[in-house]
């Protein structure tokens, strides 16, 4: 937590930095402004991964994307919305208007990557010391304390002034257990559709920080340096843009900047587009750290019994391995893990977390021939996707399930 305060603490430093360099002053009353006027340039106080987090979601990803093979079914569903209004003497109003052309912006937006967005409901609250939270502070865990409607299910979307200058935030989906209060977008409710900060009134203030929501970083992400943001078709950048710098190129690549890529700091007329390999990065990351979001149909999709042959006649069926998986999957306390052998052998089955370290082990012994179960309890293990290995002689298969809570 340490870390992370000092990484908050820089980013609003250089907010207000950035602030000041463009003319804005450093406080409202300073320059003029009202106190909720916004900032002057996009800033977003979502904290950078350490290494070693970057890692472990690299890892998830990758185990999802090998788990998966061939298949060609996409993660994707449809994400309920909670919104939270706070308010603090009369600044801060939302229409329900505005609500609903934020959702609909959504949905435009993230309609090429299978994710779709549906109000769940708008509550409205007046409370001063809520209304310039920043995050990491007391004011933000007071509120997300208060307003949070059941964050493993829905997606809190939260409307203030932020303080340091910030547009808006979120919190990686690896930063917390599912449920956590934290989890949520906030934003500058002049971001909203038709909102006052004219250069930011578009709602993909909201795109952005549901991008960080699902797993996605900055585009600029380690600078020139690999893996940038971890991204394959997205070009390095060293730095983020404003405005709408056409042709921009700040690293020894061919490709420009992406300036147009929702994850940058340009304007919200310049952002108008996720990749394909962003679109990845959610599918790997999403169904491991969020399993419960989309729910259980959606999260992963059950694949046909894999069938691992090592007869010395390949056509006779009797002789197949057959690795059905877990049943029920998704689940959220006891799951039943069941397979059949075509003869006796010696069979190992064991969980592993989406980090690859070993979880336990179900069976490790000389089996017969027939049908077998064993049951994996995860009472006390967080929810997430975990990986079923079962190695029979030579033969190894691979299925995923879902805890949930």
């Amino acid at each position: 937590m340490r870390r992370v305060s000092l990484i908050l603490a820089c980013l609003a430093t250089a907010a207000i930095a950035v602030r000041a360099a463009a003319g804005g002053g450093l406080d409202g009353l300073a320059s003029g402004r009202p106190l909720d006027a916004g900032p002057t340039l996009r800033s977003c106080g979502t904290p950078d991964p350490s290494p070693q987090e970057a890692e472990r979601v690299r890892s998830a990803a990758r185990l999802w994307a090998e788990e998966r093979g061939l298949q060609t079914a996409r993660v994707g569903g449809t994400i309920q919305v909670a919104f939270h209004v706070i308010t603090a003497s009369g600044q801060g109003q939302v229409s329900d208007a505005q609500v609903a052309e934020q959702i609909a912006e959504l949905n435009r937006d993230y309609k090429h990557t299978g994710y779709k967005f549906e109000l769940a409901g708008v509550d409205r609250t007046e409370q001063g010391g809520w209304f310039r939270m920043a995050p990491g502070t007391g004011a933000e865990r007071n509120a997300k304390q208060s307003l949070a409607a059941d964050p493993a299910h829905r997606l809190n979307i939260y409307t203030c002034a932020p303080g340091h200058s910030l547009l808006g935030w979120a919190y990686f989906p690896w930063s917390a257990p599912e449920d956590h209060y934290i989890h949520g977008v906030v934003v500058h409710y002049g971001s909203l559709p038709g909102g006052f900060l004219s250069r930011y009134n578009l709602g993909r203030t909201v795109v952005h920080e549901v991008g960080h929501y699902l797993g996605l970083l900055h585009t600029f992400q380690n600078g020139c340096n690999p893996p940038g943001d971890d991204v394959d078709d997205t070009a390095f950048e060293a730095s983020p843009a404003f405005g709408c710098p056409e042709g921009r190129n700040t690293c020894p690549d061919p490709d420009p900047d992406p300036i147009h890529n929702y994850m940058d700091y340009t304007d919200d007329a310049c952002l108008t587009e996720f990749t394909d390999g962003q679109d990845v990065r959610m599918d790997g990351i999403v169904p491991a750290y969020r399993p419960s979001l989309l729910g259980a149909a959606a999260a992963v999709t059950p694949s046909a019994p894999a069938i691992a042959s090592d007869a010395e006649q390949p056509g006779d069926a009797t002789r197949a391995i057959e690795f059905r998986g877990a049943g029920p999957n998704p689940f959220r306390s006891e799951t039943a893990v069941r397979f059949t052998l075509p003869r006796s052998e010696r069979v190992s089955l064991r969980v592993y977390n989406v980090a690859g370290q070993l979880v336990r082990t179900l069976i490790d012994a000389q089996l017969p021939p027939g049908g077998h179960s064993a049951l994996f309890a995860g009472r006390e293990l967080p929810a997430g996707l975990y990986f079923l290995n079962l190695r029979v002689g030579k033969a190894q298969m691979v299925r995923s399930m879902i805890l949930l809570r």
